[in-house]
């Protein structure tokens, strides 16, 4: 007889993918799903990183306010950063980089795990 793993559904359903997206007036959302999958509610804070050769940005959550820390703004479902001063800083143009992005996940050196977007022009 064949064997079944059968998960209660409870009522919730969360629309979306679980892509990181930045927009035009400097937010950078976390979907609902990638708030799922990797527990980013419960964070207050994300320190971002930039690697300016791939042009990318490590995201490291953390609940410890330090130098740099941007609030993560929570929602029903999602949250967002606002990252206007984070690319200025980085000499980003918003209009040149808005969209989603598939995120990996990695351990770096020094700093632990982060989530990465590669940005691509659009």
């Amino acid at each position: 007889m064949k064997q079944y793993k059968f998960v209660k559904f409870d009522g919730i359903y969360s629309r979306g993918d679980a892509k990181i997206g930045l927009n035009k007036s400097g937010l950078i959302r976390l979907s609902s799903g990638f708030c799922r999958i990797n527990n980013i509610l419960l964070f207050k804070y994300v320190v971002l990183y930039y690697d300016d050769l791939n042009k990318a940005i490590a995201f490291k959550f953390t609940n410890q306010r330090e130098d740099g820390v941007l609030a993560v703004t929570k929602d029903t479902t999602g949250a967002t950063v606002s990252v206007k001063s984070f690319m200025n800083a980085n000499r980003l143009e918003l209009r040149s980089y808005f969209g989603r992005y598939d995120w990996k996940k990695q351990t770096i050196n020094g700093v632990g795990e982060v989530f990465i977007i590669e940005l691509g022009r659009k």
